[in-house]
């Protein structure tokens, strides 16, 4: 899904409606999740797809700024407080006691937010993606994956959690704007434009017209380039 200036637009799979964007007056953000996604309208947020679990029925809310949806379950950040609702089958909306948290990540079966002591998830710890690593206080930006976790601190990619697939060790990047963590691999924007990392069986992590992804003859001039 994405937000332009027609409004919400969505494209791919649609099993469960999670394509089929209703009518939308003032949408202000959009994010997708499993098979539901949902956007701030005005002063609330809509859901629609698979409700299942309870994820496309948000609860009432004051100020939503923020939305995030998951695997089956949604967050949302509410003022200065984050709620959660939808599956919580590993705990992943049940959410701990917060500080003044500014933004709040849904991932696959778990939680992560920021607030004024750093980086906090919650939700499965099956892969270790909930146990954060100490130093994540100025944290940026975070992103629950599927087993692993991402934050953005000092510019940097710091990752925790499964790294079967090489998801959670990241390259030496400079400057990181963002990172986004998925099932089993990595992305960030970084100074050289977006990287991924991590299991690149149908192509995930090769990123269109990036040094890596160009002819090896092409690779020399590439680099110089840069």
């Amino acid at each position: 899904c994405a937000l332009d200036q027609a409004g919400v637009l969505c494209w791919g799979s649609d099993v469960a409606g999670q394509s089929n964007v209703p009518d939308l007056i003032d949408p202000q953000q959009v994010s997708a999740g499993g098979q539901h996604s949902c956007a701030i309208e005005g002063a609330s947020v809509v859901c629609w797809g698979d409700n299942s679990a309870g994820q496309s029925v948000a609860p009432y809310l004051v100020n939503p700024v923020q939305v995030s949806a998951g695997g089956a379950h949604t967050c949302a950040l509410d003022t200065n407080q984050v709620v959660c609702w939808g599956d919580d089958g590993f705990g992943q909306s049940t959410v701990p006691e917060l500080i003044n948290p500014s933004l709040v990540s849904a991932g696959a079966t778990h939680s992560c937010a920021l607030d004024a002591t750093g980086v906090v998830c919650w939700g499965d710890a099956s892969a270790g993606q909930t146990f954060v690593p100490e130093g994540l206080v100025e944290a940026t930006s975070v992103s629950p994956g599927l087993y692993h976790s991402c934050a953005v601190v000092d510019q940097a990619v710091t990752c925790w959690g499964g790294n079967a697939s090489g998801q959670t060790t990241a390259p030496t990047l400079n400057y990181v704007a963002s990172v986004s963590a998925g099932g089993d691999h990595t992305c960030a924007v970084s100074d050289v434009g977006v990287v991924c990392w991590g299991s690149d069986e149908v192509g995930q992590s090769s990123v269109p017209g990036s040094a890596a992804d160009e002819p090896a003859e092409a690779a020399p001039d590439a680099a110089a380039a840069q």
